[in-house]
Protein backbone atom coordinates (compact mmCIF):
# COMPACT_ATOMS: atom_id res chain seq x y z
CA UNK A 1 0.00 0.00 0.00
CA UNK A 2 2.61 2.15 0.81
CA UNK A 3 4.64 1.35 -2.22
CA UNK A 4 1.20 2.34 -4.58
CA UNK A 5 0.43 5.37 -2.88
CA UNK A 6 4.16 6.39 -2.85
CA UNK A 7 4.84 6.12 -6.40
CA UNK A 8 1.20 7.94 -7.21
CA UNK A 9 2.06 10.79 -4.72
CA UNK A 10 5.62 10.68 -6.57
CA UNK A 11 4.06 11.11 -9.93
CA UNK A 12 2.04 14.42 -8.85
CA UNK A 13 5.41 15.64 -6.96
CA UNK A 14 7.18 15.35 -10.26
CA UNK A 15 4.38 17.12 -12.16
CA UNK A 16 4.36 20.12 -9.30
CA UNK A 17 8.12 20.20 -9.31
CA UNK A 18 8.20 21.27 -13.26
CA UNK A 19 5.90 23.80 -12.58
CA UNK A 20 7.58 25.13 -9.56
CA UNK A 21 10.65 24.92 -12.15
CA UNK A 22 8.81 26.73 -15.09
CA UNK A 23 7.37 29.73 -12.87
CA UNK A 24 10.36 30.32 -11.19
CA UNK A 25 12.81 29.69 -13.75
CA UNK A 26 16.22 28.33 -13.82
CA UNK A 27 18.19 31.49 -11.33
CA UNK A 28 14.94 31.35 -9.44
CA UNK A 29 14.74 27.74 -8.44
CA UNK A 30 18.44 27.95 -8.00
CA UNK A 31 17.45 30.40 -4.77
CA UNK A 32 14.80 28.26 -4.05
CA UNK A 33 16.51 24.83 -3.46
CA UNK A 34 19.26 26.32 -1.78
CA UNK A 35 16.65 27.84 1.19
CA UNK A 36 15.57 23.96 1.16
CA UNK A 37 19.05 23.27 1.25
CA UNK A 38 19.94 25.17 4.27
CA UNK A 39 16.66 24.72 6.28
CA UNK A 40 17.37 20.95 5.57
CA UNK A 41 20.40 21.13 7.45
CA UNK A 42 19.39 23.29 10.42
CA UNK A 43 16.33 21.82 11.06
CA UNK A 44 17.78 18.68 11.57
CA UNK A 45 18.46 20.00 15.04
CA UNK A 46 14.88 20.10 16.03
CA UNK A 47 14.77 16.20 16.81
CA UNK A 48 18.55 15.37 16.32
CA UNK A 49 17.90 11.85 14.76
CA UNK A 50 16.11 10.94 17.69
CA UNK A 51 13.07 9.46 15.87
CA UNK A 52 15.02 6.13 15.17
CA UNK A 53 15.67 5.57 19.13
CA UNK A 54 12.16 6.16 20.04
CA UNK A 55 11.42 3.22 17.33
CA UNK A 56 13.91 1.11 18.83
CA UNK A 57 13.05 1.57 22.51
CA UNK A 58 9.18 1.94 21.63
CA UNK A 59 9.14 -1.05 19.85
CA UNK A 60 11.50 -3.19 22.48
CA UNK A 61 9.37 -1.72 25.38
CA UNK A 62 5.76 -1.01 24.31
CA UNK A 63 4.47 0.06 27.96
CA UNK A 64 6.48 2.82 27.92
CA UNK A 65 5.77 3.86 24.29
CA UNK A 66 3.94 7.31 25.64
CA UNK A 67 6.74 8.37 27.85
CA UNK A 68 9.19 7.99 24.87
CA UNK A 69 6.91 9.72 22.32
CA UNK A 70 6.29 12.63 24.81
CA UNK A 71 10.39 12.94 25.64
CA UNK A 72 11.05 13.89 21.52
CA UNK A 73 8.05 16.00 21.73
CA UNK A 74 9.93 17.66 24.83
CA UNK A 75 13.23 17.70 22.80
CA UNK A 76 11.72 19.08 19.87
CA UNK A 77 10.32 22.00 22.07
CA UNK A 78 14.15 23.02 23.84
CA UNK A 79 15.52 23.13 20.44
CA UNK A 80 12.71 25.38 18.58
CA UNK A 81 14.35 28.43 19.09
CA UNK A 82 18.13 27.91 18.82
CA UNK A 83 17.01 26.41 15.41
CA UNK A 84 14.93 29.28 13.97
CA UNK A 85 17.75 31.74 15.13
CA UNK A 86 20.26 29.84 13.17
CA UNK A 87 17.93 29.05 10.32
CA UNK A 88 17.55 33.12 10.05
CA UNK A 89 21.29 33.17 10.47
CA UNK A 90 22.37 31.12 7.69
CA UNK A 91 19.68 32.10 5.41
CA UNK A 92 20.85 35.87 5.82
CA UNK A 93 24.15 34.83 4.90
CA UNK A 94 23.57 33.45 1.62
CA UNK A 95 20.96 34.91 0.34
CA UNK A 96 20.85 36.73 -3.10
CA UNK A 97 18.07 38.43 -3.12
CA UNK A 98 15.04 39.96 -1.45
CA UNK A 99 12.78 37.41 -2.05
CA UNK A 100 15.17 34.70 -1.56
CA UNK A 101 15.62 36.07 2.09
CA UNK A 102 11.49 37.05 2.54
CA UNK A 103 10.88 33.19 1.32
CA UNK A 104 12.96 31.77 4.14
CA UNK A 105 11.91 34.42 6.91
CA UNK A 106 8.29 32.74 6.06
CA UNK A 107 9.57 29.02 6.06
CA UNK A 108 11.16 29.90 9.27
CA UNK A 109 8.21 31.31 11.38
CA UNK A 110 6.44 28.65 10.81
CA UNK A 111 9.02 25.93 11.68
CA UNK A 112 6.96 25.31 14.98
CA UNK A 113 3.81 23.73 13.48
CA UNK A 114 6.65 20.53 12.12
CA UNK A 115 7.16 19.70 16.20
CA UNK A 116 3.88 17.74 16.06
CA UNK A 117 5.28 15.72 13.04
CA UNK A 118 6.43 13.12 15.25
CA UNK A 119 3.73 11.97 15.97
CA UNK A 120 3.56 10.12 12.71
CA UNK A 121 5.93 7.67 15.09
CA UNK A 122 2.69 6.28 16.51
CA UNK A 123 1.73 4.75 12.91
CA UNK A 124 4.97 3.65 12.24
CA UNK A 125 5.28 1.70 15.35
CA UNK A 126 1.90 -0.11 14.62
CA UNK A 127 2.79 -1.20 11.00
CA UNK A 128 -0.25 1.12 10.39
CA UNK A 129 0.60 2.76 7.07
CA UNK A 130 -2.97 3.99 6.33
CA UNK A 131 -2.69 7.58 7.85
CA UNK A 132 0.94 8.60 7.23
CA UNK A 133 -0.38 7.70 3.57
CA UNK A 134 -3.32 9.47 3.80
CA UNK A 135 -1.74 12.77 5.19
CA UNK A 136 0.91 12.45 2.40
CA UNK A 137 -1.74 12.54 -0.42
CA UNK A 138 -3.51 15.29 1.36
CA UNK A 139 -0.29 17.49 1.64
CA UNK A 140 0.23 16.34 -2.14
CA UNK A 141 -3.07 17.30 -3.17
CA UNK A 142 -3.35 20.45 -1.92
CA UNK A 143 0.33 21.68 -2.75
CA UNK A 144 -0.36 20.31 -6.03
CA UNK A 145 -3.66 22.30 -6.49
CA UNK A 146 -1.85 25.30 -5.37
CA UNK A 147 0.79 24.95 -7.66
CA UNK A 148 -0.95 24.58 -10.47
CA UNK A 149 -3.36 28.12 -9.17
CA UNK A 150 0.01 30.03 -8.76
CA UNK A 151 1.48 28.86 -11.84
CA UNK A 152 -1.71 29.78 -14.44
CA UNK A 153 -1.77 33.42 -12.72
CA UNK A 154 2.04 34.03 -12.87
CA UNK A 155 2.72 34.08 -8.58
CA UNK A 156 6.28 33.72 -7.28
CA UNK A 157 8.66 32.41 -4.71
CA UNK A 158 6.67 34.38 -2.08
CA UNK A 159 3.37 32.75 -3.03
CA UNK A 160 4.76 29.17 -3.14
CA UNK A 161 6.07 29.41 0.22
CA UNK A 162 3.26 30.38 1.64
CA UNK A 163 1.43 27.82 -0.37
CA UNK A 164 3.79 25.41 1.08
CA UNK A 165 3.23 26.07 4.63
CA UNK A 166 -0.55 26.10 4.84
CA UNK A 167 -0.57 22.55 2.97
CA UNK A 168 1.57 21.36 5.52
CA UNK A 169 -0.20 22.79 8.49
CA UNK A 170 -3.16 20.92 7.08
CA UNK A 171 -1.03 17.92 6.74
CA UNK A 172 -0.18 17.92 10.32
CA UNK A 173 -3.64 18.43 11.74
CA UNK A 174 -4.88 15.52 10.27
CA UNK A 175 -2.26 13.54 11.62
CA UNK A 176 -1.75 14.88 15.14
CA UNK A 177 -5.89 14.29 15.74
CA UNK A 178 -5.55 11.00 14.05
CA UNK A 179 -2.75 10.19 16.67
CA UNK A 180 -4.02 11.59 19.28
CA UNK A 181 -6.95 9.45 19.29
CA UNK A 182 -5.19 6.30 18.40
CA UNK A 183 -3.58 7.03 21.70
CA UNK A 184 -6.05 8.45 23.67
CA UNK A 185 -4.76 10.74 25.23
CA UNK A 186 -1.70 13.55 24.59
CA UNK A 187 1.85 11.99 25.75
CA UNK A 188 3.47 13.29 28.19
CA UNK A 189 7.24 13.70 28.67
CA UNK A 190 9.39 11.77 31.20
CA UNK A 191 12.27 13.39 32.63
CA UNK A 192 14.15 10.08 33.14
CA UNK A 193 12.84 9.36 29.22
CA UNK A 194 14.18 12.38 27.89
CA UNK A 195 17.77 11.99 29.68
CA UNK A 196 17.92 8.67 28.10
CA UNK A 197 16.75 10.47 24.54
CA UNK A 198 19.20 12.81 24.82
CA UNK A 199 22.36 10.68 26.09
CA UNK A 200 21.49 8.13 23.15
CA UNK A 201 20.52 10.59 20.44
CA UNK A 202 23.99 12.90 20.61
CA UNK A 203 25.79 11.05 19.04
CA UNK A 204 22.99 9.67 16.33
CA UNK A 205 22.24 13.33 16.27
CA UNK A 206 25.94 14.59 14.90
CA UNK A 207 25.66 11.78 12.95
CA UNK A 208 22.33 12.59 11.11
CA UNK A 209 23.60 16.39 11.13
CA UNK A 210 26.80 15.21 9.17
CA UNK A 211 25.15 13.12 6.62
CA UNK A 212 22.36 15.73 6.03
CA UNK A 213 25.07 18.39 5.51
CA UNK A 214 27.68 16.32 3.04
CA UNK A 215 24.07 15.41 1.29
CA UNK A 216 23.12 19.09 1.21
CA UNK A 217 26.15 21.49 1.37
CA UNK A 218 26.52 20.84 -2.57
CA UNK A 219 23.83 23.17 -3.35
CA UNK A 220 25.21 25.67 -1.55
CA UNK A 221 28.77 25.67 -3.01
CA UNK A 222 26.99 25.40 -6.55
CA UNK A 223 24.93 28.67 -6.05
CA UNK A 224 28.04 30.41 -4.29
CA UNK A 225 30.62 29.29 -6.53
CA UNK A 226 28.67 28.83 -9.87
CA UNK A 227 25.93 30.82 -9.65
CA UNK A 228 22.03 30.85 -9.15
CA UNK A 229 21.56 28.97 -12.69
CA UNK A 230 24.01 26.89 -12.03
CA UNK A 231 22.52 26.13 -9.05
CA UNK A 232 18.89 26.03 -10.86
CA UNK A 233 19.76 23.25 -12.84
CA UNK A 234 21.39 21.03 -10.32
CA UNK A 235 18.88 21.79 -7.92
CA UNK A 236 15.71 20.44 -10.47
CA UNK A 237 18.24 17.37 -11.13
CA UNK A 238 19.05 16.87 -7.20
CA UNK A 239 14.85 17.12 -6.35
CA UNK A 240 14.53 13.58 -8.56
CA UNK A 241 16.79 11.97 -5.89
CA UNK A 242 14.91 13.33 -3.14
CA UNK A 243 11.88 12.33 -3.99
CA UNK A 244 12.92 8.80 -5.17
CA UNK A 245 14.05 8.62 -1.42
CA UNK A 246 10.41 7.34 -1.11
CA UNK A 247 11.81 3.69 -2.04
CA UNK A 248 14.25 2.99 1.25
CA UNK A 249 11.68 5.12 3.43
CA UNK A 250 8.23 2.72 2.42
CA UNK A 251 10.31 -0.61 3.32
CA UNK A 252 12.56 0.65 6.27
CA UNK A 253 8.70 2.37 7.53
CA UNK A 254 7.54 -1.28 8.08
CA UNK A 255 10.87 -2.95 8.65
CA UNK A 256 13.04 -1.05 11.06
CA UNK A 257 10.40 -1.62 13.92
CA UNK A 258 10.61 -5.54 13.60
CA UNK A 259 14.63 -5.62 13.07
CA UNK A 260 14.66 -3.11 16.34
CA UNK A 261 12.43 -5.56 18.02
CA UNK A 262 13.94 -8.73 16.78
CA UNK A 263 17.18 -7.63 18.40
CA UNK A 264 19.28 -9.07 20.13
CA UNK A 265 16.51 -11.49 20.92
CA UNK A 266 16.31 -13.15 17.65
CA UNK A 267 18.94 -12.12 15.14
CA UNK A 268 18.44 -14.57 12.63
CA UNK A 269 14.86 -12.78 12.32
CA UNK A 270 16.61 -9.57 11.98
CA UNK A 271 18.95 -10.69 9.32
CA UNK A 272 15.99 -12.19 7.24
CA UNK A 273 14.35 -8.62 7.67
CA UNK A 274 17.70 -6.96 6.15
CA UNK A 275 18.02 -9.46 3.41
CA UNK A 276 14.56 -8.83 2.36
CA UNK A 277 15.43 -5.14 2.63
CA UNK A 278 18.37 -5.07 0.49
CA UNK A 279 16.77 -7.04 -2.17
CA UNK A 280 13.88 -4.74 -2.58
CA UNK A 281 15.80 -2.16 -2.51
CA UNK A 282 17.97 -3.30 -5.46
CA UNK A 283 15.09 -3.96 -7.63
CA UNK A 284 14.03 -0.47 -7.61
CA UNK A 285 17.15 0.86 -7.43
CA UNK A 286 19.07 -0.36 -10.09
CA UNK A 287 16.07 -0.35 -12.67
CA UNK A 288 15.79 2.94 -11.87
CA UNK A 289 19.24 3.49 -12.28
CA UNK A 290 19.42 1.66 -15.53
CA UNK A 291 16.33 3.92 -16.65
CA UNK A 292 17.81 7.10 -15.92
CA UNK A 293 21.02 6.31 -17.46
CA UNK A 294 19.28 6.27 -21.16
CA UNK A 295 16.51 8.52 -20.56
CA UNK A 296 17.99 11.45 -18.98
CA UNK A 297 17.71 13.78 -21.51
CA UNK A 298 14.02 13.65 -22.56
CA UNK A 299 12.94 13.02 -18.85
CA UNK A 300 14.66 16.42 -18.10
CA UNK A 301 12.99 18.18 -20.92
CA UNK A 302 9.79 16.73 -20.00
CA UNK A 303 9.83 17.88 -16.74
CA UNK A 304 11.59 20.91 -16.50
CA UNK A 305 11.11 22.27 -20.05
CA UNK A 306 14.49 22.72 -22.73
CA UNK A 307 16.05 25.53 -20.40
CA UNK A 308 16.97 22.57 -18.28
CA UNK A 309 18.11 20.25 -20.68
CA UNK A 310 21.58 21.15 -19.76
CA UNK A 311 21.22 19.78 -16.06
CA UNK A 312 20.87 16.21 -17.63
CA UNK A 313 23.89 14.59 -17.57
CA UNK A 314 24.25 14.97 -13.89
CA UNK A 315 20.82 12.88 -13.94
CA UNK A 316 22.38 9.27 -14.46
CA UNK A 317 25.46 10.19 -11.90
CA UNK A 318 22.60 10.73 -9.26
CA UNK A 319 21.01 7.71 -9.86
CA UNK A 320 24.17 5.89 -9.22
CA UNK A 321 24.00 7.41 -6.27
CA UNK A 322 20.45 6.24 -5.31
CA UNK A 323 21.68 2.71 -5.05
CA UNK A 324 24.28 3.20 -2.46
CA UNK A 325 21.41 5.80 -0.47
CA UNK A 326 19.23 2.86 -0.52
CA UNK A 327 21.78 0.60 1.03
CA UNK A 328 22.49 3.43 3.11
CA UNK A 329 19.16 3.35 4.49
CA UNK A 330 19.04 -0.10 5.37
CA UNK A 331 23.25 -0.01 6.78
CA UNK A 332 22.03 3.26 8.90
CA UNK A 333 19.26 1.34 10.36
CA UNK A 334 21.59 -1.59 11.07
CA UNK A 335 24.04 0.49 13.04
CA UNK A 336 21.70 2.22 15.53
CA UNK A 337 19.90 -1.09 16.01
CA UNK A 338 23.53 -2.91 16.99
CA UNK A 339 24.44 -0.01 19.07
CA UNK A 340 27.21 1.28 16.75
CA UNK A 341 26.05 5.14 16.68
CA UNK A 342 29.97 6.51 17.84
CA UNK A 343 31.33 4.63 14.78
CA UNK A 344 28.55 5.72 12.82
CA UNK A 345 29.21 9.07 13.84
CA UNK A 346 33.21 8.85 13.05
CA UNK A 347 32.26 7.52 9.37
CA UNK A 348 29.94 10.53 8.50
CA UNK A 349 32.52 12.87 10.21
CA UNK A 350 35.37 11.38 7.37
CA UNK A 351 32.56 11.71 4.92
CA UNK A 352 31.28 14.91 4.82
CA UNK A 353 35.20 15.88 5.17
CA UNK A 354 35.83 13.88 1.96
CA UNK A 355 32.85 15.59 0.65
CA UNK A 356 33.61 19.20 1.32
CA UNK A 357 36.45 19.10 -0.13
CA UNK A 358 35.80 17.37 -2.96
CA UNK A 359 33.13 19.84 -3.87
CA UNK A 360 35.26 22.66 -3.45
CA UNK A 361 37.80 21.36 -6.19
CA UNK A 362 35.66 19.94 -8.05
CA UNK A 363 32.43 22.29 -8.41
CA UNK A 364 34.69 25.69 -9.52
CA UNK A 365 36.46 23.47 -12.34
CA UNK A 366 33.45 20.93 -13.50
CA UNK A 367 30.72 23.07 -12.39
CA UNK A 368 27.21 20.97 -11.15
CA UNK A 369 28.25 17.48 -12.65
CA UNK A 370 31.51 17.82 -10.32
CA UNK A 371 28.91 17.79 -7.58
CA UNK A 372 27.15 15.06 -8.44
CA UNK A 373 30.00 12.91 -8.93
CA UNK A 374 30.95 13.87 -5.19
CA UNK A 375 27.47 13.19 -4.21
CA UNK A 376 28.21 9.54 -6.13
CA UNK A 377 32.18 9.01 -4.56
CA UNK A 378 30.77 10.02 -1.22
CA UNK A 379 27.92 7.50 -0.95
CA UNK A 380 29.71 4.39 -1.91
CA UNK A 381 32.35 5.20 0.62
CA UNK A 382 29.76 5.79 3.95
CA UNK A 383 28.23 2.34 2.11
CA UNK A 384 31.21 0.92 2.16
CA UNK A 385 32.31 1.97 5.69
CA UNK A 386 29.14 0.87 7.55
CA UNK A 387 28.69 -2.46 5.86
CA UNK A 388 32.51 -3.35 7.25
CA UNK A 389 31.49 -2.02 10.64
CA UNK A 390 28.02 -4.18 10.94
CA UNK A 391 29.81 -7.16 9.47
CA UNK A 392 32.44 -6.81 12.25
CA UNK A 393 30.03 -6.49 15.57
CA UNK A 394 28.16 -9.75 13.99
CA UNK A 395 31.26 -11.27 13.63
CA UNK A 396 29.98 -12.32 10.10
CA UNK A 397 31.66 -12.55 6.71
CA UNK A 398 30.26 -10.98 3.45
CA UNK A 399 27.30 -12.42 3.00
CA UNK A 400 26.72 -13.96 -0.74
CA UNK A 401 24.90 -11.55 -2.75
CA UNK A 402 21.76 -13.94 -3.57
CA UNK A 403 19.01 -12.08 -5.54
CA UNK A 404 21.00 -9.17 -5.58
CA UNK A 405 23.56 -10.81 -8.20
CA UNK A 406 20.13 -11.60 -10.98
CA UNK A 407 18.93 -8.16 -9.86
CA UNK A 408 22.17 -6.85 -11.08
CA UNK A 409 21.68 -8.68 -14.51
CA UNK A 410 18.12 -8.28 -14.87
CA UNK A 411 19.44 -4.63 -14.48
CA UNK A 412 21.85 -4.51 -16.84
CA UNK A 413 19.95 -6.36 -19.72
CA UNK A 414 17.11 -3.53 -19.09
CA UNK A 415 19.86 -1.36 -19.88
CA UNK A 416 21.02 -2.87 -23.16
CA UNK A 417 17.64 -3.48 -24.51
CA UNK A 418 16.75 0.58 -23.68
CA UNK A 419 20.12 1.70 -25.30
CA UNK A 420 19.19 -0.17 -28.24
CA UNK A 421 15.66 1.57 -28.91
CA UNK A 422 16.86 4.88 -27.91
CA UNK A 423 19.38 3.96 -30.73
CA UNK A 424 16.81 4.14 -33.10
CA UNK A 425 15.12 7.20 -31.65
CA UNK A 426 12.47 5.88 -29.89
CA UNK A 427 9.91 8.03 -27.71
CA UNK A 428 10.22 8.58 -24.23
CA UNK A 429 6.79 7.16 -24.01
CA UNK A 430 8.35 4.34 -26.36
CA UNK A 431 11.18 3.94 -23.25
CA UNK A 432 9.15 3.96 -20.56
CA UNK A 433 6.47 1.04 -21.66
CA UNK A 434 9.66 -0.74 -22.63
CA UNK A 435 10.83 -0.16 -19.42
CA UNK A 436 7.91 -1.44 -17.42
CA UNK A 437 7.20 -4.09 -19.38
CA UNK A 438 10.72 -5.83 -19.71
CA UNK A 439 12.11 -5.44 -16.81
CA UNK A 440 9.43 -7.68 -14.32
CA UNK A 441 9.36 -10.18 -17.04
CA UNK A 442 14.05 -10.18 -16.59
CA UNK A 443 12.99 -10.08 -12.98
CA UNK A 444 11.15 -12.90 -12.82
CA UNK A 445 13.02 -14.97 -15.71
CA UNK A 446 16.45 -14.90 -13.93
CA UNK A 447 15.02 -15.19 -10.73
CA UNK A 448 15.17 -12.14 -8.67
CA UNK A 449 11.38 -11.98 -8.42
CA UNK A 450 9.82 -15.28 -7.37
CA UNK A 451 6.27 -16.15 -8.35
CA UNK A 452 5.68 -16.48 -4.41
CA UNK A 453 6.80 -13.14 -3.91
CA UNK A 454 3.68 -12.26 -6.20
CA UNK A 455 1.47 -14.35 -4.31
CA UNK A 456 2.48 -13.15 -0.72
CA UNK A 457 1.44 -9.69 -2.22
CA UNK A 458 -1.84 -10.65 -4.31
CA UNK A 459 -2.70 -12.56 -0.72
CA UNK A 460 -2.29 -9.57 1.48
CA UNK A 461 -4.27 -7.20 -0.83
CA UNK A 462 -6.94 -10.04 -0.82
CA UNK A 463 -6.89 -10.28 3.07
CA UNK A 464 -7.44 -6.05 3.35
Amino acid sequence: MQVVVRVLNLALGVVVTALIARTLKSAGYGEWSTIFAILSLTSYFMSFGAESIVVREAARDPAREREWLGAIMAMRLIALAPVMLISLGAILLVQQSHTMLLVGLILVVFMPFDGIGVLQLVFQLRVNNRIPMLVLTIRSVLWGVAVLVIYERGGGMVALAIALVLTNLAGSIVQTVAALRTLGRWPRPSRARLGELLRASLPLGLTGMLVVGYGRIDQVIVLQAVGSRAAGLYGAVYSVLDRAHFVPISVLVTLAPIMAAAWPTDPTRMLRAARLTAELMAITSLGALAFASVAATPLVRLFFGPDYTAAAPALPVLGGAFVFICFGYLNGNLMVVLGLQRRFLKISLMALIFNLAGNLVLVPLTGFIGAAWMTLATEMLVCAMCLSAILRELKRPLPRPGRITRTVLAAALLFGALSGLNALSASLVVLVLAACALYPVLLLGLGALGREDIAVVLKRAELT
